[in-house]
């Protein structure tokens, strides 16, 4: 029995590692992208998994893991609902010269005319990336044809590397640079 609680603590000190590196990284403005698309439901599942499964083996009544159960599903639910109503997609322009690359996020929304929304992140390493702060552009049109698209707007597929920390996008409003050194 005394094993078993030492493989809890492991797991409960793994998980809190895990949680904490995710808030740490959320208040720096770093995200892991390959939990981006998913909006982190991934270790959301994981520790409502992880508590359930633990409070259910442990010697606490069998309320707490209904209880965790009763309001994780529910807000797993909620998030999910928001992620999918949110639509975001993901690009990579990757430097030729360089390591770095812009992950773009984008997403449009309608309502009279059409908004889109596009979010800059820098990464070196492809999988953990820096919210470029003050780099965010949103476009509005009000063209209603359909071909007409996020990419074509924003002019992906025809942007330029101008320096090694600069990437010119030819927008639909013009041009705009994304400098990824402002993130340092």
């Amino acid at each position: 029995m005394g094993d078993l609680m030492t493989k809890e603590k492991w797991i409960l000190a793994v998980l809190g590692i895990m949680d904490l590196t995710l808030v740490i990284m959320h208040y720096t403005d770093y995200v892991l992208l390959f939990f981006k698309p998913t909006g982190y439901i991934i270790p959301l599942v994981l520790n409502i998994l992880v508590l359930s499964v633990i409070a259910f083996k442990s010697k606490l009544s069998k309320v707490w893991t209904f209880a965790i159960l009763f309001v994780g599903i529910p807000i797993l639910l909620f998030h999910g609902f928001i992620v999918l109503w949110l639509d975001n997609k993901y690009t990579e322009i990757v430097n030729p010269t360089s390591q770095q690359s812009l992950v773009i996020e984008y997403r449009h929304a309608t309502l009279g005319e059409t908004t889109y929304f596009y979010d800059f992140y820098k990464t070196n390493f492809g999988f953990v990336g820096k919210h470029l702060d003050d780099q965010s552009i949103s476009i509005i049109v009000r063209d209603y044809s359909s071909s007409i698209d996020s990419e074509s707007i924003l002019g992906l597929g025809k942007e330029e590397w101008v320096t090694t920390n600069t990437v010119r996008f030819f927008t639909r409003q013009g041009m705009k640079d994304v400098d990824l050194s402002l993130s340092q």
